[in-house]
């Protein structure tokens, strides 16, 4: 009875880890969030707090010499 919530959880809980691979957090900091908070909280905080991409500035390296 237990098993299929609980399976329901984790895979919420994987799939909010997977939008905050490229944050602050990293893949593991919001499963681990979203597994003592809950996945939905955690979901909309991700939402809130990563910036648009519009708004991120592209920062490129200079090629370097090798030569």
């Amino acid at each position: 009875m237990l098993a299929i919530p609980a399976t329901i959880y984790v895979v919420l809980c994987l799939l909010v880890s997977f939008r905050g691979r490229h944050t602050k957090l990293g893949y593991l900091g919001a499963f681990l969030l979203s597994v003592f908070l809950t996945p939905f909280v955690v979901f909309v905080g991700l939402l809130l707090l990563t910036p648009e991409p519009g708004e991120v500035e592209t920062v490129y390296r200079q090629p370097v010499d090798r030569s």
